[in-house]
């Protein structure tokens, strides 16, 4: 029995050692972070100019791979039709506080730039040498990306990017 216990142990802390080194802020060069937190919950996020998606939720390791799940934010939509019969209907929040809104405010949203899940968030990560790597296919995404800028002067120069997350802090 003491040696089931040692070797329980010795396993549930190898785990929290392998846990306790990926959690902190990663960022890749196309505008995605990912916020890894102790208490296994993750705040992905997409930004390009005026455009945003957020996602929230919670992460569990699986050997090095990184399995996502979010958890929805919701607002109440308060609808009331031609006959004037009012129903809720949910939708997901534009920000992290769940609320019940108004078809005023619903439209205001659809037409802003941001919101939760607007971009989908990858469900899975692969962790090596401190780094998160996208899986497409079964298969890492390790290729440099590559984007064309067209300068002032209309010449085009290319750019190779690196498609992985890298820390940013702890």
């Amino acid at each position: 029995m003491k040696l089931l216990t040692i070797i329980l142990l010795l396993i549930f802390n190898i785990d929290l050692f392998a846990q306790n080194k990926i959690i902190g802020s990663y960022r890749d060069h196309l505008g995605s972070h990912v916020q890894l937190n102790m208490d296994n919950t993750f705040k992905y996020t997409w930004n390009f100019d005026m455009a945003v998606s957020w996602t929230k939720g919670t992460w569990k390791l699986n050997g090095d791979t990184i399995c996502f799940h979010m958890i929805p934010i919701y607002d109440t939509l308060n609808q009331t039709n031609y006959k004037g019969i009012v129903s809720d209907t949910l939708i997901l929040s534009d920000d992290e506080i769940s609320a019940r809104i108004t078809p005023i405010q619903y439209a205001a949203i659809v037409l802003s730039s941001g919101g939760q899940n607007r971009i989908p968030y990858t469900d899975k990560l692969f962790f090596k040498k401190g780094r998160l790597y996208k899986i497409q296919n079964g298969k890492l995404v390790i290729q440099k990306q590559t984007s064309f800028l067209k300068r002032l002067n209309g010449s085009c120069l290319i750019k190779r990017w690196d498609p992985w997350f890298f820390r940013v802090y702890n």
